[in-house]
């Protein structure tokens, strides 16, 4: 199952949800333009492992971006532009050069956030990107990500959000997608992951929160929102 079953407790409690990604350390990759960004404050933990700094890489076109070795296991929240106007496709690659399922399979501009290596064993070597433009790619701690503390949530294409508090017993949620593509939602609890909507354009709807969900993710191309009820 899932490691980022933990997630959600970085945000309220000592137990960290990114003990693999803190043991990360900057990407070594000399082709690449590296530049560390102002890390989040430290959280206090009965664990003193410090959260890596998120590290931006920016280029130009198709590009291998290899990964130092000791972030290969780490669980990371990447977040992606890309200036263009064909595919910009981002598929992981592990240590043998093996291609992996695409985080990213978009033609055009684009900007959005997904997770990397969030299943048990799965490990990252290198990152293949396919691209007619400019792009920048950001490795962030899952602490990072957005946190949905709220009746309601809203944002414009791929997206992941903690849920905090995790949602408790039976729970419903309104959601709506303007849009021309996919719009898929996926809960995660501590030990389960559910597919909550998986439509095609723009779509209106509502349906259950699994109870003790920590993590939201969302793909899409257009503007969403969703409603606790």
């Amino acid at each position: 199952m899932a490691t980022i079953g933990s997630l959600a407790s970085n945000t309220s409690s000592t137990t960290s949800p990114v003990a693999k990604a803190r043991k990360s350390s900057a990407p070594a990759d000399s082709n690449a333009t590296s530049a560390e960004e102002t890390s989040a404050s430290e959280e206090p933990s009965s664990t003193p492992s410090p959260e890596p700094k998120p590290r931006t890489y920016s280029g130009t076109g198709a590009k291998v971006l290899k990964l130092r070795k000791s972030d290969w296991s780490a669980v990371w929240l990447v977040t992606l532009t890309h200036r263009g106007g064909s595919n910009f496709i981002v598929s992981p690659l592990d240590s043998g050069g093996a291609e992996q399922g695409a985080i990213v399979n978009e033609i055009g501009n684009y900007k959005g956030s997904v997770l990397l290596n969030e299943d048990d064993g799965k490990e990252t070597a290198a990152l293949k990107i396919q691209a007619d433009g400019a792009w920048t790619i950001t490795l962030k701690p899952l602490s990072m990500a957005r946190v949905w503390s709220g009746d309601s949530l809203t944002g414009r294409g791929d997206e992941v959000a903690i849920v905090s508090p995790q949602s408790s017993g039976l729970t419903t949620v309104n959601a709506r997608h303007s849009g021309s593509e996919n719009f898929i939602v996926e809960a995660w609890t501590e030990s389960s992951r559910e597919l909550l909507i998986n439509e095609i354009g723009s779509w209106h709807g509502e349906v259950p929160l699994p109870d003790g969900t920590i993590l939201v993710t969302i793909k899409a191309d257009g503007v969403w929102s969703f409603k606790k009820s």
